[in-house]
Formats: C-alpha cells, sequence, structure tokens
C-alpha cells in the first residue's frame, strides 16, 4: 500500500462509500424530477447503483495518485522503502547413519541461547526439500568414513531482528530426526530486518531531501547524507574539527580541515568494504581540501547492579524480564540516544521505573562503563568520541523485592 502522504500534500481526500454516492446521485436527479421515485428492483435503480459502484472505485483511485506520484518520486531520487526481511544462516547438517535421507521443506530447527540467565528460542526453516545422499563406508577404515551431510540456508519464521548465530553452533532439528537431529551453524549468518513504518520512511525521505547538495561540508550534512543513501548504516555521528585517527578523546585539540565519521551497521560493526564505500563516496561529495574519517563506533561494556521494588500479586518472572528488556532496549549501540555523551543515573532510573508493576527504585544503584569517566554528579561520560554502551546483563545484578 502506498505511503499517506496527506499531511504533507493538505490532500481533501473524497473517501465517500457506494451507499452515499447511490443517494446523493438520487438527490441530485430529484433537482430536475422532483416527482422521481427509485423503486427496489427497477431498471433505473439498477443503473444508478452501478454509476455509484464504479463512480466510487474511480474516486479511490485518484486519491491514491498523489500518494504514488510522491512516492514514486521518492524511489527516482534512490530512496525507497525498507521491506521487512528474514534472518538467515547457513548450516551443516549431518545424518544420523550412512543411509542419508530426506528433509522436506519447513523443516524447523531450534536456536536456543541465554539472556540474562533467561532462555530464549528462536526458530528457523528449511525453504526448499533437501536430500543428504547416502554414503558406502570403507571397512576397518580409520578414521571411519565420515557420515554423509549437506550444507544448506534456513531462514527465520518471522521476520526482524534475530540474535546473531555464530560459527558452530547447534541447532536443534525438531522434526525428520530419523533423518538427522541437529545442524551446526556456518560463517554465513545474515541479520533480518524489520522494514519502515509510514513515519519512518517519511523522515528518511525528508532527510534525504534535506542533504541534497553537491556537496557536503559539516557533520550534520554528512550524518543525513550516508543515513539516508547507505541503507546498511543504522547509526551516524559525524565531528566537525576532529581527526580520529590521531587523537578521539573528547578532549582532544582542535584538527582544521578534519571531519570524523563513526558509523554502525544492522547490529553489527561495518566491513573494512562498506567503510570504504563510504569514505570513497564522501572524497567525491565534499569540497576539495576537507579530509574525511571513517570509523566504527566504539561499542563500551556497561553493567547495573539495583534493587527494584514490585507490587504485591505482579508475576516476579514477567517484571523481571520486561526491565531487562527496558534497559537492553535503551542502553544498545542501536537504542542509545546520539546526542547524549555520557551515562546518566536518572535515564537508569526512568528505564526502570517505566515498567508496569515498578513501584520505586533502591537509590543504591550503581552502575560502571568502559572508557567513561565520572563527572561528580554520579553520571559517566564517555572518554571517546563516537561511543555507544552495550548493557551485559549476564555481568549485571538486578534484585527484584515485593512491596
Amino acid at each position: 500500500m502506498s505511503i499517506d502522504f496527506s499531511p504533507y500534500l493538505n490532500l481533501r481526500i473524497y473517501d465517500k462509500d457506494p451507499g452515499e454516492m447511490y443517494l446523493t446521485a438520487i438527490e441530485l436527479m430529484r433537482l430536475n424530477v422532483p416527482q422521481l421515485s427509485v423503486r427496489p428492483g427497477t431498471i433505473e435503480d439498477a443503473m444508478i447503483q452501478s454509476f455509484a459502484f464504479l463512480s466510487t472505485v474511480a474516486v479511490n483511485h485518484i486519491n491514491a495518485l498523489p500518494n504514488r506520484l510522491v512516492e514514486g518520486i521518492a524511489n527516482l531520487m534512490g530512496v525507497k522503502r525498507l521491506e521487512p526481511s528474514y534472518a538467515s544462516v547457513e548450516v551443516t547438517i549431518t545424518a544420523l547413519d550412512y543411509s542419508g535421507g530426506d528433509l522436506e521443506s519447513g523443516t524447523i530447527f531450534q536456536h536456543s541461547f541465554n539472556v540474562g540467565g533467561e532462555q530464549q528460542i528462536e526458530y528457523y526453516e528449511l525453504q526448499s526439500s533437501i536430500t543428504i545422499e547416502p554414503v558406502t563406508p570403507v571397512l576397518d577404515a580409520n578414521p571411519p568414513t565420515p557420515l554423509p551431510s549437506i550444507t544448506t540456508s534456513i531462514s527465520a519464521i518471522k521476520f526482524g531482528q534475530l540474535k546473531s548465530i555464530t560459527s558452530g553452533t547447534v541447532l536443534t532439528i525438531l522434526n525428520s530426526q530419523s533423518v538427522a537431529d541437529s545442524a551446526i551453524a556456518g560463517n554465513g549468518f545474515v541479520q533480518g530486518t524489520i522494514g519502515e513504518d509510514d513515519a519512518q520512511f517519511l523522515s528518511r525521505y525528508a532527510t534525504q531531501l534535506q542533504s541534497l547538495s553537491n556537496v557536503v561540508n559539516t557533520a550534520k550534512q554528512i550524518e543525513a547524507y550516508v543515513l539516508s543513501t547507505y541503507t546498511f548504516v543504522t547509526r551516524a555521528k559525524a565531528y566537525d574539527l576532529t581527526n580520529s585517527e590521531i587523537d578521539r578523546t573528547r578532549t582532544a585539540a582542535s584538527a582544521p580541515g578534519y571531519i570524523s565519521l563513526f558509523v554502525y551497521g544492522d547490529g553489527k560493526p561495518l566491513n573494512v568494504f562498506e567503510r570504504q564505500t563510504i569514505y570513497s563516496d564522501l572524497l567525491l561529495k565534499t569540497t576539495a581540501g576537507l579530509q574525511i574519517v571513517v570509523q566504527d563506533m566504539d561499542i563500551l561494556t556497561m553493567t547495573v547492579n539495583l534493587t527494584v521494588k514490585i507490587s504485591q500479586g505482579s508475576d516476579y518472572s514477567s517484571t523481571l524480564a520486561s526491565v531487562k528488556s527496558s534497559l537492553s532496549e535503551y542502553y544498545s549501540p542501536s537504542g542509545f540516544p546520539l546526542v547524549d555523551e555520557a551515562i546518566r543515573k536518572t535515564n537508569i532510573f526512568e528505564r526502570v521505573i517505566s515498567v508496569p508493576d515498578v513501584v520505586y527504585v533502591d537509590q543504591g544503584l550503581t552502575f560502571a562503563c568502559t572508557s567513561t569517566t565520572s563527572d561528580g554528579d554520579g553520571n559517566l561520560t564517555f572518554n571517546k568520541k563516537g561511543s555507544l554502551p552495550q548493557i551485559d546483563l549476564d555481568a549485571s545484578t538486578i534484585v527484584m523485592t515485593y512491596l
């Protein structure tokens, strides 16, 4: 469905339904023929109904034209809506015996992992049927003849970002266990995407329009250009008068003629080829003499130790999970606001107290983060530019007691 641009284009949509069109048509006819009486089931009644329906179809198509036109212009400018995608991973499946066997399309693979001491499960499936070819074992072979195996790709059953699967991770096969009961992940994990809603697409399109120029010369212009041009970049922070290759600290002396850009990808750092692509592009877009440095965000490990009072009758496990989720969403490379250069104690209180059934947070809250310095007010300021925190819930302590 096309995006609704009506708040931006000041459209006046004519959204009458066929019934309203039918009644309006009869009223207009009676202006010319006052004695007109349209009886149900007559030829004239059938004709008016048909005209009303066809007119409504035409009006709906006309109403869609402005939205489709503007979205088409956005596409011509290279701003396409990001559709949701499914995570996938390459796995090697080894048969239980030398006879091999068939794995049908839809075979389910279970990925189990721990987050904050709690087990989480995500599911993948086989997109098409595969056959593990049989192998004839060599008698008395040393080492024994390897069991037959096959390498294939499996996809998540729901779209969006999932827990990354590292090479060597064992996934359990929930069906077809007569052929194989597990699979070993390889290096080919591809993260899924949530996709964009209307507001996110419009925001990115507006950012693209703001960055349109023959050259980009300021930190804000570079941020806008990179975020709107490269879909594999989700966070970008640029600093004027900064040469991060020499000194990345926040107290570094000004470096005239330099802009440093720090970037982060979709749930992971960019690889060297992606950074080089951005760097080469910016060299063509910036004024001669302006030096650009492109580096990864510095991801800092953060821990918290806090005691939470929850209301009587609340579910302990779900409340604890909600507290952890609230903290992990905000204190992550994808969620932490780039405008802030510090981890603030008040923000931790706000994230926890916003969880339903949490009554208050004990004042004995403590937290720590690598590569930071206390500002004397209970906050931790980042030592380096382009830093983002990543909370480690496994190393954190969250104690909950009933009020």
